[in-house]
């Protein structure tokens, strides 16, 4: 296929579909749409906020736990809002920490994959439910907080 052609197509696949494609024998990786650097600072702030925001709620309610015989309540207390995300929030700082070095289809794809799995988690840890419906009236919202947050993250990983 001549070259101009060949770039055509290639031209058009990063403006419809936000992807470079290497060239054959050249050893690149497929780029990103330019405008992810813009949308991937919102909602790692938003990420920022939402876990700052459920880090106090958690904290308030630690206080109220420590004296509880509930062993899953204990743990809250003791290990905070990393025993409530179930060991997500630590892969996935760590891929956000790679993602601002170097966003490559490939970090984003499997940053993705941490965010959709820590969204199912949400959606589904009973520590997650016991935290947001405590009875000890301490406004938690880890799953809607964290979550929405999550959601954003999730579309702007999408390319």
């Amino acid at each position: 296929m001549p070259e101009t052609e060949m770039s055509g197509k290639n031209d058009w696949i990063l403006r419809v579909l936000g992807v470079a494609v290497p060239v054959a024998g050249g050893g690149g990786k497929a780029t990103v749409p330019g405008d992810f650097g813009d949308r991937w600072a919102k909602v790692r702030q938003q990420w920022q906020d939402a876990s700052d925001a459920v880090d106090a709620q958690i904290a308030k309610l630690q206080a109220k736990l420590r004296d509880e015989p509930d062993e899953e309540l204990q743990s809250i207390a003791e290990f905070g809002l990393n025993a409530v995300t179930g060991g997500h929030k630590v892969p996935l700082m760590a891929a956000m920490r790679e993602l601002n070095g170097a966003a490559t289809a490939e970090t984003i794809a499997d940053t993705k994959d941490i965010v959709d799995d820590f969204i199912e988690h949400l959606q589904s840890d009973i520590r997650v439910a016991a935290c947001d419906e405590n009875p000890f009236k301490v406004q938690v919202s880890v799953r809607s907080t964290l979550g929405t947050a999550l959601q954003a993250m999730a579309a702007a990983l999408t390319l």
